[in-house]
Order: structure tokens, then C-alpha cells, then sequence
């Protein structure tokens, strides 16, 4: 797909995560947990749009779609311990923990999957 329409619905999935959160803010008038909720929704749609992008890795860095994945992971990761911080009494040191597990996990994957075989 062109940049243009890869955009629209960037946007497009943008606006649906503002709606949810709205929803979320209006049920619940929670103003952490909402936001733990957009970002999560955010990063998680992003992830998804790297389905769209060229998989082939550019001369300097990783390919656009494992940009997207990657970065819509850990903002995902952000918004779900934003999420928990907001809706849930966990302290900070276990909402870090989850975040540097999630993190590893992501680094891990990547590593995994950009990884070249040595001759």
C-alpha cells in the first residue's frame, strides 16, 4: 500500500482508540486508566498496520513493517502498565517489572526474528 492510504488508516485507528478511550473515561472517570487504554489500543493497531508495510530491511536498519510492529509493542506495553496503574493497586517497582519483562520479550523477538545466520 502507499504511504497516503497507510496513513488514512493510521489515523483512522487513532480516532477509533480516542472513541474507545472517551467511552472508557465516560464509564469509569478514570483518567490514568484511560489513557493506559488508548495507548494500549493505539499500540496495538499500530502493530497491526506493519502488516502493510515492506518486510525487506533497508540498507541501515530494520525493514518498516518491523519498525511498526516493534514500536507498537512497546507502546502498547506502556499503555497496558499505564492501564494496571490506573485500574489496579500494584506497586510501582511490580508495574516496572512488567514493563522490562514485555520489553525483554519484545527485544528478544526482534532479535529472533532479524537474527542472521552466521556462515
Amino acid at each position: 500500500m502507499n504511504n497516503r492510504t497507510m496513513s488514512a488508516v493510521t489515523f483512522g485507528l487513532i480516532i477509533i482508540a480516542v472513541a474507545v478511550g472517551l467511552i472508557v473515561y465516560y464509564t469509569t472517570e478514570n483518567v490514568l486508566g484511560t489513557i493506559g487504554v488508548v495507548l494500549l489500543i493505539v499500540g496495538a493497531l499500530l502493530s497491526l498496520t506493519a502488516l502493510g508495510y515492506s518486510a525487506v530491511p533497508d540498507k541501515f536498519g530494520p525493514s518498516e513493517a518491523m519498525y511498526r510492529l516493534v514500536a507498537g509493542l512497546v507502546a502498547a506495553d506502556i499503555g497496558l502498565v499505564v492501564l494496571l496503574a490506573g485500574f489496579t493497586n500494584l506497586g510501582a517497582i511490580i508495574l516496572i517489572a512488567i514493563f522490562l519483562i514485555i520489553l525483554a520479550a519484545v527485544g528478544i523477538m526482534t532479535a529472533l526474528v532479524n537474527g542472521k545466520e552466521e556462515k
